[in-house]
């Protein structure tokens, strides 16, 4: 070991400037002592009590975590898909990124593809950690994981980890989400049919038709309020019951789009 070779060293050329050859010989000899004292477990624990050396590397800047992050939800998808790699390129776009930086994002979803997403939590919180930085992040990786048509159950689990990571509920997170899902159209560009409408009506608890929207409105706050994950968390949840609150909150979500877009088109 380096460690005992250079204080074993120090003390002998101390004790050779303090009292000559017999300091010399008294410094080695304490030198050999204090090692076979402490051995490799001793050596090891002094070392980690001193102050740590400079960092072995630059932190990641944020939008290099941001790739990151984008590289392993898609890569949650089970492959990577051109569709993907497309709007990584958009959101690249969007950062405005070039010549270096730009390289280093494309660096940077390809290492996150194989990524554990916990390696990336003290990126995320560290980059992220102002609230409108962090919700931007999110519909970034929403803006992703639509792209592929439709969003896994693993992505979703995924972007409610990193939420919980920075402070954004599950409620908002699937707020954004609906800011950035494309809005599914009726065939042929036809109006919403009536049945598509009276379902969405039942599923907010009303009885078709319903002429005034407000009503509509006022019963998709009122469900969404009651079936909200957060408050079902803060009153000690089981974790299936919060999981069916998400799935009970995104279909109310759906239910709206589809009503809204109802009552618009009239």
């Amino acid at each position: 070991m380096i460690w005992p070779a250079v204080l074993v060293f120090v003390l002998a050329i101390t004790g050779w400037w303090l009292a000559s050859i017999p300091g010399l010989l008294l410094g080695t000899l304490l030198g050999v002592w204090l090692d076979r004292r402490l051995g490799n477990k001793g050596w090891s624990r002094l070392q980690n009590m001193l102050p740590a050396g400079r960092p072995a590397g630059k932190a990641a800047s944020a939008s290099q975590v941001q790739f990151m992050l984008l590289g392993h939800l898609a890569k949650l998808h089970g492959r990577v898909l051109p569709a993907h790699i497309q709007q990584a390129r958009v959101e690249m776009r969007r950062l405005g990124l070039d010549g270096y930086p730009y390289q280093a994002a494309i660096a940077a979803f390809n290492q996150g593809k194989g990524m554990e997403l916990k390696a990336l939590r003290r990126d995320l919180q560290r980059a992220f950690r102002q609230d409108l930085a962090a919700e931007q992040l999110l519909l970034s990786a929403w803006r992703l994981v639509w792209a592929q048509g439709r969003a896994d159950r693993e992505q979703y689990q995924a972007l409610k980890q990193c939420a919980g990571w920075l402070s954004v509920g599950t409620g908002r997170l699937l707020q954004l989400e609906q800011q950035v899902k494309p809005q599914s159209r009726p065939a042929s560009g036809m109006r919403v049919r009536l049945d598509e409408r009276d379902r969405a009506l039942r599923l907010l608890g009303l009885q078709p038709p319903v002429e005034d929207f407000s009503r509509v409105r006022q019963a998709y706050r009122r469900l969404l309020s009651e079936h909200h994950p957060d408050r079902l968390i803060g009153a000690g949840a089981s974790e299936e019951q919060v999981q069916r609150a998400n799935e009970k909150t995104r279909a109310l979500h759906d239910a709206y789009s589809v009503l809204r877009r109802y009552y618009q088109s009239r």
